[in-house]
This record gives C-alpha cells, structure tokens and sequence, in this order.
C-alpha cells in the first residue's frame, strides 16, 4: 500500500510538469510598450530664394518610440552646404568680387502626423551652428576670412512612405544665419524650398 502510494506520487509529477507547462505556453504573453528607435539616414537638395543658390544637406537620426498628441517624434543631426555671393558689402571690394561657403550643422526635432495611406505632414525645428568661408579678391588683394555663427530653422511639409525602409519628402523651411565677426559681411536669414529622401533601417 505503502509502495503503491509513492509510486503513484512519482508518475503524477510529469503530468503536473506537463499541464503547468501547457497553461505556460498557450497564456498570452505580457503586453509590453514597444521602447525601439527607428534609425535613418538621408539628405535633401533645395534652392534658397534670397541668395539664389543650391543648397545640400545630409541627414542621420531617429524616430522615437514618443508620441505627442498623434505626433511621431523624430530626432537628427543634419549637416549642408550653400554659397551666397551676395553676403558682401560691395564698398569694400572695390570693383573686386566675394565667394562664401556656408557649412550649416544644426540639431533638429521633426513632428510628424499621418494624414492617409503613406502620406502624412511635418513640423520641426533645429538649433546649431554654421562654419562661415569668405574669400574676397579686390584690387589691392585677395582677403581671406572665416567664423562660426549661430544658426537656427523651422521647416514643414510633406512625407511619403513607399515602404518600410524608403521615405521621400519635400517642403519648406526658414533658416536664419547670424552674421560673422569680420565687417562687409551680412548673411540675414533665407527660406529654402527642398525635396529629399530618408532611408530607414
């Protein structure tokens, strides 16, 4: 009797065993915010209407896993590049001519809100600096200059998602430079109109 009871112990551990891990296994499993970030990499061409130049940026970053008021959030350094010959004041010149690079490189926060299918709208922002080259010829000589300044922007527009990985976009953005240390030269502010491309990974 004695025996029989141990032994019938002994077999109703496996089946135990084996219903607890059934009941495991067919439970759902704990709902869990989704905390990954969705990294990116891309870059944009436009034309400035004041300066009446080119300008290219490149872009890497994040979308976040916030959401503000059915706002994504995204997060990105971006660096670009234009010219503007006119940034110049003639009277120092004397009959000569000016070239300056601007080498914009800025932090930026980007709100996006899906409007339907692939298509949706886009607000943002960004703060940074910018690397100021002057070269100025004159007829006494050539003249060379650089400083960095305060740099900050606001864009909008429209983005569409062609998949998972592929997003062209295109828009408008105000970008205001600060003017350097050295005198004859203005940079003022400009508003670009671009189009671009972000690859998602």
């Amino acid at each position: 009797m004695k025996n029989t009871l141990i032994l019938s112990l002994i077999l109703s551990v496996p089946a135990f065993a084996g219903t607890s891990q059934v009941v495991t296994e067919s439970s759902p499993p704990p709902m869990t915010q989704d905390n990954t970030w969705d990294w990116f990499v891309g870059g944009s061409a436009g034309y400035l209407i004041d300066y009446d130049e080119d300008m290219y940026t490149l872009q890497v970053g994040a979308n976040s896993p916030w959401v503000m008021s059915g706002w994504s959030v995204a997060l990105y350094a971006e660096a670009g590049w234009t010219e503007n010959h006119d940034a110049f004041d003639s009277t120092p010149l004397l009959g000569g001519n000016a070239d300056v690079d601007l080498v914009p490189i800025t932090f930026n926060a980007k709100f996006e809100h899906l409007i339907t299918g692939g298509l949706s709208a886009y607000v943002g922002g960004g703060l940074g600096t910018t690397y100021v080259d002057a070269d100025m010829r004159t007829a006494i000589g050539t003249r060379h200059a650089d400083d960095w300044v305060f740099t900050a922007q606001v864009s909008a527009g429209l983005a569409y998602h062609v998949n998972d990985n592929l997003e062209l976009f295109g828009g408008a953005r105000w970008i205001y430079f600060d003017d350097p240390d050295f005198k004859g030269v203005s940079l003022d502010d400009d508003v670009l109109f671009e189009g671009g491309l972000r690859f998602h990974f």
